[in-house]
This record gives C-alpha cells, sequence and structure tokens, in this order.
C-alpha cells in the first residue's frame, strides 16, 4: 500500500537494566533501559500503573529484567509485550552507600550511550558488579572503581595507558605508581572473593581524590556521584 511503512520489525528477547521510569498519561510508563542486546533504548508499557497491574513495582530503577518487544529501526520508542523480572538486588537497596554506587554506574550509562548501539561489554561488566554489591559487604569502593576503569576502557578511554592524561599526571606527583595501583584495581576477579582483593595495597585517600577526578574530568554532570563522593571516606 502506498505510503506503508515497510521497515522490517525485530521481535527481541534480552535482559535489561532500569535506567529511568516516568509516568506517561495516568496509567501507562515510560522506561529507558540499558539492554544486552540493543544497548540504551526507550519504551512504552501500557497500562502498567493501573491497580491490578501485576508489573506496577518491577520497572524500578536499578532492577534488571528480562523483556520481549518488537523492534522497529525507525521508532525511538517501542512497545514491551512480556517482561520477568531477575533481579531485584535487595541487599544493594537495603544499603545506602550500595544504593548510591549503583545509582551512579547507571546514571554514567545513561548520560553518556546513544541509543541503539550495543555494548555487551559493559553489559557484563555491570552485571558482575551489581552481583557483588549484592552479595559482598567489603571493598565496595575497589568494586565501584573497577566499574569505572573497564567503563571508561570500553568507551575509548584507556586510563591504564594514558600516560599523559591530565589527572594522571596531576596524582603521579602524589602516588608515582598510580598506573599500577590502577592496573591491580582492574585485573580483579569480582567472583573470586575476598582473596582477590588482599592483593591491593594503595593509599585510600589518593587513591579516592583520584577517582573523584577522573569522574569530575569524563563524566561531569552526573548528579548521584556528588553523594557517592561522601560515602567513599
Amino acid at each position: 500500500r502506498l505510503g506503508q511503512d515497510k521497515s522490517p520489525k525485530m521481535k527481541i528477547k534480552t535482559p535489561a537494566f532500569v535506567l529511568k521510569t516516568t509516568i506517561f498519561k495516568e496509567s501507562s510508563l515510560i522506561i529507558r533501559l540499558f539492554t544486552r542486546e540493543k544497548g540504551k533504548c526507550t519504551y512504552i508499557v501500557k497500562a502498567a500503573m493501573r491497580q491490578k497491574s501485576p508489573n506496577k513495582a518491577i520497572y524500578q530503577q536499578l532492577n534488571e529484567i528480562e523483556i520481549d518487544y518488537s523492534h522497529h529501526p525507525k521508532k525511538q520508542i517501542h512497545p514491551i509485550y512480556n517482561v520477568k523480572l531477575l533481579n531485584d538486588w535487595a541487599n544493594v537497596c537495603a544499603d545506602l552507600k550500595k544504593t548510591v554506587l549503583c545509582t551512579t554506574m547507571l546514571e554514567i550509562i545513561d548520560k553518556t550511550f546513544d541509543e541503539d548501539i550495543p555494548d555487551y561489554d559493559t553489559y557484563k561488566v555491570l552485571n558482575s558488579v551489581m552481583k557483588y554489591f549484592d552479595k559482598k559487604e567489603h571493598d565496595l569502593n575497589n568494586a565501584f572503581y573497577y566499574f569505572l576503569l573497564h567503563f571508561l576502557k570500553n568507551s575509548g578511554y584507556d586510563i591504564l595507558n594514558a600516560k599523559k592524561h591530565p589527572t594522571v599526571l596531576r596524582f603521579q606527583q602524589k602516588n608515582p605508581n598510580i598506573l599500577e595501583d590502577l592496573n591491580s584495581i582492574f585485573c580483579l576477579d569480582l567472583h573470586s572473593g575476598h582473596e582477590s582483593f588482599n592483593d591491593i595495597k594503595y593509599e585510600k585517600k589518593i587513591m579516592t581524590q583520584f577517582m573523584s577526578e577522573l569522574v569530575k574530568y569524563h563524566f561531569p554532570d552526573i548528579k548521584s556521584f556528588k553523594v557517592a563522593k561522601d560515602l567513599f571516606r
């Protein structure tokens, strides 16, 4: 038919993290997700806020869900027709520091990623760090630093080899081994438990300052990190 849009639709099933949720026309939701298969995308969930909706709470920020939807390459908002909860990160949400650090990670992704660009490596890193926060109570700063370093490398900023990076240059005056310390954090095995962290020795105050400056340099608009900075101490 003349004028009919014949662009192919793809049926996609993918895990995803909830980045942001907005109520739309009283009973529906516009949600932004970081999906494994399509990167950051925006979706509509109709009637999600009705009183009898079984999925009313499933789209809370931080949740990891699995969605079935039709992806239309020419549309900016895609309809979800099936969803299930994979992780609600109960232990993360019960702890203020964990919640703030995880919210910061999602905000970094939300504000820096363009839509419809998959990043499997970053999804894997985010999932690993979220699982670590949900199960562990120690070395939370190192796990967050691990995310930052991997995220930056996946985005094209290899801090481990950035000898002329202005933040690296400035902090090398305080700690000549800053790049070696960063490499130790980057190579952490989050699945091995506490043993992996015992080998890392650095001046905590200097590392906290370095990471704060690094975030300020690359992600100046991240509001949640202003709260996270106070929790590092």
